[in-house]
């Protein structure tokens, strides 16, 4: 429908049309229709690709037109730098925005002065545990991927910021999500206008592909082709969308899986590629080989596939390397890119074809099992390019027709579940009684129980009945942990005359010092007391990183294979690490933590990534999110021990988590502070007689210069002044 002939503000037509839209789609108009621009909640549930995010935007520039301010959330920080991208087009309007994602444990006062604040979920909590003050202010909060709300590690966050924020706000609440079965119920918790639609502007078709006979069968609703069987079923169906001119998004169960199938796919396609192409993609392919400053045998690996075309994509990467991936599949530089299935979550990759070729993944303890359909969806929805194509193709891999009926009945006809709250999970409610508690959001047990009738987990379920146990036990927690004083009128109440289930209402919770900022820290209460428990004096540097190790924020672990068993074994005899029994049920794990413990000390000895890659299988991209949340760790660990004035302990963990930073020995600590100056330029100065900053000063500019380069040489003499 033309914007003229909709209820839309002179001025808000403008900005559209500036921006090259004339028109909006039916997901678009009904949106407008029941109330988007008149602040009423909405819940949008369509398709990938079908305009969600133009909804999005024109609240929120109704309401920068307006002088007010909106948050744009995310449950990735992939995609909380995509969305800066995008929404970044309306600076030249003078409109202000910014994102933060990163530092859990600052209140980045800075953002107060914006427009459009674009955060992750955990970085909105971690805003409001730091109780900043222009929350307040907020007039639009747009929740994106909300169906994540399933997710039992990012949902309870984002079920108790949605809850916490409309508390605390009038603002408008503008949720977006794929179409799932009760998009309705989700609705009616955000008390919310619901907007539902099938539309789609690029056609999707699905289908099923199997082998039959001399040919592979590829069968959509209402109409049936052939692929020569030539080849394997993937190769097949790659070569055959090459040839078309288009590109291939191969979904895979697993990471090995994802680089094993796009290893074979690039041979196969290195032959389709142009003289020009293959020019272009072999300097891709150095530039991704090194963005490390010692190349991994993963980078080589990685660089000699996309020299043929293919790439594969995930987060054992490093971000350097998926963004320059990422970049050039947007641009058709890449024609096969294979991944596992969180790729479908938020990042904008469309292709002409989605292939799935695996539908079950492992799932701890039951084994092998069938991929929700709410994810097979997800991955569909990647299927054609808007602006580039006006169908797309969705493909269900399949080794027999059996098999092949059997997936179409599951993924095709079948509805997406329904979603469900995760907060019931009684370490995620214990996180966040004591947030509700330190930030003084609830003060008393009623306060707390009517905070929890809010959320979509009573929506779902009717009451709290079912976690009223629980919240009595953490609430004993707490207290026992010395996280909060539970008083009545600001008195200490007495388990002996007032026993935890008979608390009354009026009972008031207050968190002391420790517990406020055991919250701020972002940390599980239970961590939180174990590192409190566990740090001393004389504690070593892979003490300290062992404390660290046994906190669930370090999971998963690394698993001891049993040829490693001796190596470690003798490693634990060297420290002073005192162990369990071997008969303990608690030794293998114990292991596992140790380990681990080792992998981030093998780091701080300066150990390469490809070092690293080959004695303990661990990716830089996966090397990159353990040290930093060891870094993290440490981080917390040292703020309580100076909260409780043991400056000494403090210290001596902040030097390990420094080493852990930067990834050196202790004697670099004081030139990797420096501007400019990472570990392996710090080596070099230190091996050339330069160990701290005072030698910087007093070194000659000609030999700086040749051991870091002129510019850099500059830059450190500045930095040391």
């Amino acid at each position: 429908m033309l914007l003229e002939k909709l209820p839309l503000p002179q001025k808000l037509i403008a900005l559209l049309k500036q921006g090259g839209i004339e028109q909006l789609n039916p997901p678009q108009v009904a949106a407008i229709k029941k109330g988007l621009l008149d602040g009423k909640n909405m819940v949008i549930a369509s398709p990938t690709a079908s305009g969600k995010t133009l909804i999005a935007e024109m609240a929120i520039l109704k309401n920068y037109l307006e002088g007010k301010k909106s948050v744009y959330l995310v449950p990735l920080k992939a995609l909380a730098s995509e969305k800066y991208e995008d929404f970044s087009k309306y600076k030249k309007i003078g409109m202000r925005v910014g994102v933060s994602t990163g530092d859990l444990d600052s209140s980045d006062g800075w953002l107060g002065s914006y427009d459009l604040i674009i955060l992750s979920n955990e970085k909105m909590d971690s805003l409001l545990r730091h109780g900043v003050p222009w929350t307040k202010d907020i007039a639009l909060i747009v929740s994106d991927e909300i169906h994540l709300i399933d997710d039992p590690t990012r949902g309870p966050t984002l079920e108790v910021v949605l809850t916490q924020l409309a508390g605390i706000t009038r603002a408008q609440i503008v949720a977006l999500s794929a179409t799932i079965e009760n998009a309705k119920e989700i609705a009616e918790w955000l008390d919310a206008q619901l907007v539902k639609s099938d539309y789609r502007p690029v056609k999707l078709h699905k289908g099923v592909m199997y082998p039959d006979n001399e040919n592979y069968k590829l069968e959509f609703s209402g109409r049936k082709s052939t692929i020569p069987l030539e080849a394997d079923i993937e190769t097949a169906i790659c070569l055959d969308t090459t040839k078309k001119e288009k590109q291939t998004l191969m979904f895979v169960s697993t990471r090995r899986s994802a680089e094993s199938v796009a290893e074979k796919l690039s041979k196969d396609l290195k032959k389709a590629l142009a003289v020009g192409e293959r020019d272009r993609l072999k300097k891709l392919a150095n530039d991704i080989e090194n963005v490390l400053s010692n190349p991994t045998k993963q980078c080589r690996r990685l660089a000699r596939i996309v020299e043929g075309g293919t790439a594969f994509h995930h987060a054992g990467l490093v971000s350097k390397q998926r963004k320059l991936i990422e970049d050039a599949f947007r641009s058709g530089l890449l024609k096969v890119l294979a991944a596992t299935t969180t790729l479908a979550y938020g990042m904008n990759l469309p292709a002409y074809r989605v292939v799935i070729r695996d539908t079950k993944r492992f799932n701890g303890s039951y084994g092998m099992s069938y991929i929700p359909v709410i994810d097979i969806h997800q991955c569909m929805g990647r299927a054609g390019r808007p602006k580039y194509d006006t169908e797309g193709e969705a493909i269900l891999l399949a080794k027999s027709k059996s098999e092949a009926k059997a997936l179409w009945e599951r993924y095709i006809s079948g509805d997406a579940e329904p979603i469900y709250s995760k907060l019931g999970v009684e370490r995620v409610l214990r996180v966040y009684i004591l947030s509700l508690i330190s930030s003084g959001y609830v003060k008393t047990r009623g306060e707390l129980e009517t905070f929890f009738m809010r959320t979509f987990f009573a929506k779902q379920y009717g009451d709290i009945e079912s976690i009223k146990g629980k919240i009595e036990r953490i609430i004993t927690e707490l207290e026992n942990y010395k996280f909060i004083i539970v008083g009545n009128k600001g008195e200490f109440i007495s388990k002996e005359f007032m026993p935890a289930f008979q608390l009354t209402q009026d009972v008031e919770l207050h968190a002391t010092k420790l517990g406020k900022r055991v919250s701020e820290l972002y940390l599980d209460p239970v961590s939180a007391n174990l590192i409190l428990g566990l740090m001393t004096e004389d504690d070593t540097p892979i003490q300290s990183l062992m404390m660290i190790c046994q906190c669930t924020e370090m999971y998963p672990l690394l698993s001891v294979k049993k040829k490693e068993y001796e190596d470690i074994e003798d490693e634990l005899s060297k420290s002073d690490i005192e162990a369990p029994d071997v008969w303990d049920v608690e030794y293998e794990d114990f292991l596992s933590e140790f380990k681990t413990a080792l992998l981030i000390k093998e780091w701080t000895s300066e150990s390469g990534e490809d070092v690293i890659l080959e004695k303990y299988g661990v990716t830089p991209g996966e090397l990159y999110n353990k040290t930093t949340n060891a870094e993290w760790l440490l981080y917390s660990a040292s703020e309580l021990a100076m909260l409780l004035g043991i400056k000494e302990i403090a210290n001596n963990i902040n030097k390990v988590r420094l080493q852990v930073k930067h990834g050196v020995k202790e004697e670099l600590l004081k030139l990797v502070t420096l501007k400019g100056i990472g570990r392996a330029r710090a080596r070099k100065l230190f091996n050339a007689g330069i160990r701290t900053p005072v030698d910087i000063k007093k070194a000659d500019e000609i030999v700086l210069a040749k051991l870091l380069g002129p510019k850099v040489a500059k830059e450190v003499l500045s930095s040391a002044e």
